[in-house]
């Protein structure tokens, strides 16, 4: 699909349900013979692996020329960690090609941060997490990026509220300790 006749359907679509025929207007400004490429979003949307499969197939590298060519100029990729090194590598080198940036991705090698984890203070999880944000600077390395998510995990319901933030804060710092000399920017979920 066109990136013009997707901004005309949705366009409709918003038209048909707010019952305003302004949109409509819109839609009819749009040249016909545009390139889409070079018609980029004004704000830098990111999207998912998956979300284009049914326009440019199962290959995400397909999805994210489809999506260059439709306007995006991001991508967002959680489970960048979980990705073969060859793979990191081809999407880095696709997005550089097309002058794309990588998103965030999630520091997490087997995703622990769906469980109860940096807010019980163990140390297990700390170096787990230490551990991560080291293999996370490579993987950064690979596809260009400059943020990174860290999720802290569940709630530890033994623990108060004010323990369990001392626990996150203490990670984070560590976590921080090991991405900040390479210019990397820990996101919190």
């Amino acid at each position: 699909m066109e990136r013009r006749k997707f901004m005309q359907q949705t366009m409709l679509a918003g038209a048909g349900i707010l019952g305003s025929g302004s949109l409509l207007a819109e839609t009819a400004a749009v040249k016909p013979n545009e390139k889409t490429a070079e018609k980029t979003f004004n704000l830098n949307y990111g999207f998912h692996q998956g979300m284009f499969e049914a326009h440019a197939g199962k290959d995400f590298l397909d999805q994210i020329k489809w999506a260059h060519e439709m306007g995006f100029r991001s991508i967002e990729d959680n489970g960048m960690m979980g990705r073969s090194v060859d793979e990191q590598k081809k999407i880095g080198d696709l997005l550089a090609k097309l002058g794309m940036t990588m998103g965030v991705f999630v520091v997490t090698s087997d995703s622990w941060h769906w469980k109860t984890s940096l807010t019980t203070g163990k140390q297990e999880w700390i170096d787990k997490m230490a551990k991560d944000c080291k293999t996370a600077v490579e993987v950064a390395k690979r596809c260009n990026a400059k943020h990174l998510t860290v999720v802290p995990g569940n709630y530890e319901r033994s623990l108060s509220f004010e323990y369990q933030t001392a626990n996150v804060i203490r990670a984070l710092k560590i976590g921080s300790a090991i991405l900040e000399p390479h210019g990397l920017i820990m996101v919190l979920e």
